[in-house]
Parts: structure tokens; C-alpha cells; sequence
């Protein structure tokens, strides 16, 4: 048989139909080209849509495709929103946590108490730690005047810069060691410039540490900015503290006294001249250091002040108060009534000279029954005698002298009452 006349014979077959078998393999093939054509359709949906992200409130993203940033300088970090990126590996998205980190120095400086120091007291951990410090265990600071020193710090920071934060530190165990080495120089170099005593005062230049370890963050390029550096915790070494402690403890008490002493001054000096006594003491001074040099014309122009501000109870714009205007005011009362009591005498007495001048004995008579009259009207207890009996009987009658005392008493408080106003 040629070659032609089996093309023919082929050609025949397949125009014959297919048996059942052949048709159902056929559908079923269809069927899953279809089913696969589908699911190639969905999964290039889904790796299309695979690079959509968001960017929460805490942090900011950036894009790199090919390894290279996407977007111009200044627009290349993303912040809060939902965003497409190309799916990987042609673009990754990288996010940076903004938000303020907490990194605490507590053995880089102090002394590495151990488990053997679990339930001591601190009486009993000082004394443990008092002989020389292990330069491979304990930390310390050596401060300006050559003086040993334990401190524990915190330092918080952030990321500021993201784009130098991905390209140059990439990761927060390595921005953390950076931070941590920073801040350490910048400590050392700030308590290096100090005293002792200042240091443990708590007086130490924060900013100026700060300053440092800024400086070499931003030279390393790492994004990094530190917010605040903060000083926990101080003390002198443990063979030390003891006397360091007596230092402080006298201090505390001078200063209490000292606060003390003020108070009473200023309670002393509002007693005896109110809210002027400050004013009033400063003429008083100047009064004194003018007797001490001599100065004749200073010292009296001084007492003119003085005497001025006395009398009118006045210093300037303020006034005087307390027991110095208590005691003008009662003095000013009392010359006021012995000048009425001896304008009235000498009234009583110009009224009486021209009667007596006319009759004597008259106006005598009418004196010694007035002073008679003065002499047995009020406290006064009067005793009869039988004539011609030189005996006297004296019987104090008990109720005149609780009258008598009752009276004392009402008097006293009278004065006592007008003094205070």
C-alpha cells in the first residue's frame, strides 16, 4: 500500500465517530484544561495583588525594587495608609518601628552584684562589696577630680532618619548595641569633667553626654536620634558610702536648719514690725554701719529715717505692724490721755485759783471732801471704831474681796484687750 492510500485510510478513520470511551476522556480533558486554565488566571491575580501593604501609626515603610529605593529623596518613606507594591522579588517593602525605645545601662557602670547578693540588705551588700573592685566584673566611672563612682542610666530614642536606618543598621539588636556604645562614650566623657560630690548629687550635665553620643550617631549615618538620658541611680564605691553617707546625711541636716532658722527670722520679723520689717531692719543696718565708720551726717540722716518711719508707722509704701506699732500705738495713747488728764488739772486748777483767792477755806473744804469721797467710793473697805478704845477687831468681809478680785480680773482684761487692738 502507498503512502497516499494510508493518509486516506487515516482520514476515513477519524471522520468515523468516536466510541463512548474515547468522549468521555476527551470532555474530561476539556474540562481540566478549563479548570487549569482558571487557576492560572487566579494565581496571577493573586501574586499581582500579593504586593498590597499597610503602614500602622507606629511605624513608616520604605520600597526597594531591585535593591534600589523607590521614589525621589525626601519621598521615599511611607507612612500611615494602605499602599501596591510590586510583588517579590521585584520590590520589598521594608518597615521601621517608630516609636520611642527604652535601653537601661544598669551594669555598664556599676559593680556586678551576683547571685550572692539575692536577699541581702543593703547594709550587708556594702560590705560584701567592700574591698578592691574587679576591673572585669565591676563597672565604675572615673570622675574630674580622680575620684571612683557607680551610676546606672536610661537612655530612650528612636528612629528619625529610616532610609539611613535600613541602609546602615537594618536591624533593632544592632541599633541597640550602636545606641548603647554611644550613650557609654558620651556618660564617660560628661563625669569626666565633673566633681565627685557633684556626680553624686545627682549634678551632672546630661546634655552634654547626650551631645556626644549624637555626634557619633550621626557620623555613623545609623537614623537614630536620643531623646533623653536619665541618671537612676549614684553612689560611691561600697568601701566609701559609709562616709559619703555621714556627708550627706550632715548636709540634709544643714539645710533643714537652715530652712528653719529662716522661717523663725521671717516669723520674728512679722511679729515685731508686720510686712515692713525687712525695710525698717535695712535702716537699722544702715544706722549701725554708720555708727561703726564714724559717719556723723549718715548716721543721722539714718535716725531722721528712723524716727520718721516710727512715728508714722510707715516705711516707704509699706506699713508697719507687729509689737512696733503696738507699742507706738499704746505710747501715743498714753501720752494723748496724760495730756488731756493735765489739760483737765490745769483747766480744774484756773477755774479753782480765783475762788480760792476769795476764800480759802472753803475751797479746801470742798478739795478734802472731794478726795474723801474719791478715797472711800469703790474698792474700798471701811472699818468703824468704838471712840475712846485704842483696840482694833479687823473682820475681813469675804464677799468684798471676791467683788474686789472679780474687778482685778475684769481690769486686767481690759488692758489686755486694748493692747491687741
Amino acid at each position: 500500500m502507498t503512502d497516499a492510500s494510508r493518509i486516506q485510510t487515516a482520514g476515513d478513520d477519524l471522520s468515523q465517530p468516536l466510541d463512548p470511551a474515547q468522549q468521555s476522556l476527551a470532555e474530561a480533558l476539556r474540562v481540566s484544561f478549563s479548570i487549569l486554565k482558571v487557576a492560572m488566571f487566579a494565581a496571577l491575580v493573586a501574586y499581582a495583588l500579593s504586593g498590597t501593604f499597610s503602614v500602622g501609626s507606629n511605624e513608616v515603610a520604605v520600597r526597594l525594587r531591585f535593591g534600589e529605593y523607590v521614589g525621589r529623596p525626601g519621598e521615599r518613606v511611607l507612612e500611615r495608609g494602605t499602599y501596591l507594591a510590586a510583588p517579590f522579588p521585584i520590590e520589598q517593602v521594608i518597615k521601621v518601628d517608630t516609636r520611642p525605645m527604652t535601653l537601661a545601662l544598669d551594669k555598664e557602670f556599676w559593680y556586678q552584684a551576683g547571685k550572692r547578693d539575692a536577699g541581702r540588705t543593703r547594709d550587708q551588700i556594702r560590705n560584701a562589696h567592700a574591698g578592691p573592685l574587679n576591673p572585669v566584673l565591676d563597672g565604675s566611672l572615673l570622675t574630674g577630680d580622680m575620684n571612683i563612682a557607680h551610676a546606672r542610666w536610661t537612655v530612650t530614642y528612636r528612629v528619625t532618619d529610616p532610609v539611613a536606618y535600613v541602609t546602615n543598621v537594618g536591624s533593632p539588636g544592632l541599633a541597640e548595641d550602636l545606641v548603647r556604645c554611644a550613650t557609654q562614650q558620651g556618660i564617660v566623657q560628661a563625669v569626666a569633667q565633673l566633681a565627685a560630690d557633684d556626680l553624686l548629687k545627682g549634678v551632672v550635665n546630661r546634655e552634654a553626654a547626650t551631645a556626644v553620643a549624637q555626634r557619633r550617631l550621626t557620623e555613623m549615618a545609623t537614623g537614630l536620634t536620643i531623646d533623653r538620658l536619665t541618671l537612676d541611680k549614684v553612689t560611691a564605691p561600697a568601701s566609701v558610702t559609709g562616709s559619703f553617707d555621714a556627708v550627706t546625711t550632715a548636709e540634709t541636716d544643714r539645710a533643714q536648719r537652715i530652712v528653719a532658722a529662716q522661717q523663725d527670722r521671717a516669723r520674728i520679723l512679722g511679729e515685731a514690725a508686720g510686712e515692713g520689717s525687712d525695710k525698717l531692719l535695712a535702716l537699722l543696718d544702715r544706722y549701725e554701719r554708720a555708727r561703726e565708720t564714724g559717719s556723723a551726717a549718715e548716721q543721722a540722716a539714718a535716725e531722721q529715717e528712723i524716727d520718721a518711719a516710727i512715728g508714722e508707722l510707715r516705711v516707704g509704701d509699706v506699713a508697719l505692724g507687729g509689737e512696733v506699732a503696738r507699742i507706738v500705738n499704746t505710747a501715743k495713747t498714753h501720752r494723748t490721755q496724760v495730756v488731756e488728764r493735765v489739760k483737765a488739772d490745769s483747766q480744774t486748777f484756773a477755774r479753782l485759783l480765783p475762788q480760792y483767792e476769795q476764800n480759802p477755806r472753803i475751797i479746801l473744804s470742798r478739795l478734802w471732801e472731794d478726795a474723801r469721797e474719791q478715797i472711800l467710793t469703790g474698792d474700798v473697805e471701811t472699818f468703824y471704831t468704838v471712840p475712846g478704845k485704842l483696840e482694833l477687831q479687823l473682820n475681813r468681809d469675804p464677799v468684798i474681796q471676791q467683788e474686789r478680785q472679780k474687778e482685778q480680773i475684769r481690769a486686767l482684761k481690759d488692758r489686755q484687750s486694748e493692747a491687741g487692738k
